[in-house]
């Protein structure tokens, strides 16, 4: 890797995207990366371990665990990097001295939690059945009807009368009488109709249920402490 494309600054990134630090001092063969949450002093990354990089990232040919165990808390003269073997540098290690501690980078933890949500469905509570039944009942009606009645009247009178066929001939006279008979006859009428009618009508109704949340337990090493931190 050619140290003219390496600034000070810039992000240090491992082969499986973790960031490792930030680049502070570039010493020879060497990328000096602050110490920070991965790293507990700075580390002494030699540019043979370096992909590639631009003016804000360096990426690393390792991930982030082999750069922790491949021994570059300390430098040590170019002695090449052999990616193909366990990711160490040399022998025969250097003791130098650790610049100043940066803590401007950020690690987040995510804590889940979990939360009740409700939904509603139609679901069927039962029915009404309705049902019609055939009553029969005796009715009584008053009908009004008309016939005739026959009324004889004699009158005495005295007049000349016709010497006709018709006089001194014995025969029967028939008068027709006429009156009205009743015919029932039933028909078919409405007489009630019955209305059903349905009304959406909201109500509360109280539900439960377990959820789960992650506590997070920080133990610092270095005043012996531990907390807890819960989710919100």
């Amino acid at each position: 890797m050619d140290p003219m494309y390496i600034r000070e600054g810039a992000d240090v990134r491992s082969a499986d995207d973790e960031k490792l630090g930030k680049v502070v001092a570039l010493e020879g063969d060497f990328i000096v990366v602050e110490k920070g949450f991965f790293f507990p002093t700075d580390y002494y990354i030699p540019t043979s371990a370096i992909a590639s990089a631009d003016d804000d990232t360096i990426y690393l040919s390792v991930g982030k665990d082999q750069a922790l165990t491949s021994g570059w808390d300390q430098m040590t003269p170019a002695a090449g990097y052999d990616t193909a073997a366990t990711g160490t540098i040399g022998a025969d290690y250097a003791t130098a001295g650790t610049t100043d501690a940066r803590t401007d980078d950020v690690l987040r933890v995510p804590v889940h939690e979990e939360e009740l949500t409700a939904t509603t469905r139609p679901v069927a509570q039962g029915q009404i059945r309705i049902e019609k039944d055939v009553v029969a009942e005796e009715r009584t009606l008053e009908v009004p009807v008309t016939e005739e009645r026959v009324s004889v009247t004699r009158r005495t009178v005295d007049r000349a009368g016709v010497a006709d066929a018709d006089a001194f001939t014995e025969g029967t006279i028939e008068v027709p009488v006429r009156g009205e008979a009743v015919d029932v006859q039933k028909r078919v009428r409405v007489a009630e109709e019955v209305e059903i009618g349905k009304e959406a009508v909201q109500r509360t109704e109280t539900v439960s249920g377990t959820v789960r949340r992650e506590e997070v337990h920080v133990e610092d090493e270095t005043t012996g402490t531990t907390g807890t931190v819960a989710g919100s």
